[in-house]
């Protein structure tokens, strides 16, 4: 995450030396970047990704479950997160008293009751139970598993996250950005700056092109979905809309490009490359001697066989 921060800290640079004000920003929950964006930024709103923080949520649920007595715990996942993602879209103001409140609610929701919650809140959004909805596996009011879904539900990190929940925006279209960055440079292969640089340039452009394609159809004109089954769900499925097939429009204008570079003289710097190649991250740390590294490896190495 030290990288992240950087990379943030490069970001917000570049903003402040084109007179650009940040006034929304909305990052995950780590410890580093919450402090630094507390003491250098103390005029923005920082809010947190939702699917972060629902992600913290339900590991801590499904642990929970493999407790004695608390396997029912795992039935309330999906509900749990679902009602998180709501209490950030139903408050777009971002008013963290009302987000915190209509968090609280779920505790009495889990055992079957839906009025009386608090001031701010009082009553579920939700209309009547019907079907299967009222047959649900309520909690028992009192019971291991209750007390344990009561605790995570009202936990002091709770209490600090809920309030600070991105009502408007997420980091998912950044999240796109870094898997089409993946495509266009993988971390498994080593480039050099300017060919790193390039690479980042192309997934940017691919990306600006592609981000807003719209829904496929059928034939028949109807919408087209898919039904995925990713590994954190655990068995569960995803619908995903399909989208169309993305466009490479921007090649034609890269190869006119590339033309007229070739007639230009090769000794002669390209202007839309940085003419000077920072140091690499690594040159701020304190470099060892070769010999004396290699030594103290193998030493330790003797002693782990030594050991064994």
């Amino acid at each position: 995450m030290a990288w992240g921060k950087k990379g943030l800290e490069r970001a917000l640079q570049w903003l402040q030396v084109h007179e650009l004000q940040v006034g929304t920003i909305v990052t995950d929950r780590h410890l580093e970047i919450q402090k630094w964006i507390r003491e250098n930024l103390p005029n923005t709103v920082h809010y947190y990704d939702v699917w972060h923080v629902a992600k913290g949520l339900k590991k801590k649920i499904v642990e929970s479950s493999k407790l004695k007595d608390c396997a029912e715990l795992v039935k309330w996942c999906k509900s749990l997160t679902n009602h998180m993602y709501w209490v950030a879209a139903s408050t777009p103001d971002g008013n963290g008293e009302v987000m915190w409140a209509k968090w609280k609610s779920v505790q009495n929701h889990i055992h079957n009751v839906h009025t009386g919650h608090n001031t701010l809140f009082p009553t579920c959004a939700h209309n009547t139970l019907e079907g299967n909805e009222e047959k649900k596996k309520w909690l028992k009011a009192g019971s291991k598993a209750s007390e344990k879904m009561s605790d995570m539900i009202l936990s002091k990190q709770m209490k600090k996250d809920i309030p600070k929940l991105s009502p408007l925006f997420q980091t998912s279209q950044i999240e796109a950005f870094h898997s089409t960055i993946n495509h266009f440079a993988p971390k498994m292969v080593s480039f050099s700056y300017h060919g790193m640089y390039c690479r980042l340039m192309m997934a940017a452009i691919h990306y600006n092109e592609n981000a807003s394609r719209s829904q496929a159809t059928t034939r028949d004109g109807d919408l087209q979905y898919k039904i995925s089954f990713p590994t954190f769900k655990q068995g569960d499925y995803s619908v995903r809309k399909v989208t169309v097939e993305p466009a490479y429009e921007y090649t034609s204008t890269l190869m006119k490009e590339t033309l007229k570079s070739a007639t230009a003289t090769m000794h002669e710097p390209i202007a839309c490359l940085p003419s000077v190649k920072p140091p690499p991250l690594c040159s701020a740390f304190m470099h060892p001697e070769k010999e004396e590294a290699v030594c103290n490896f193998k030493s330790r190495f003797c002693r782990k066989e030594t050991s064994v």
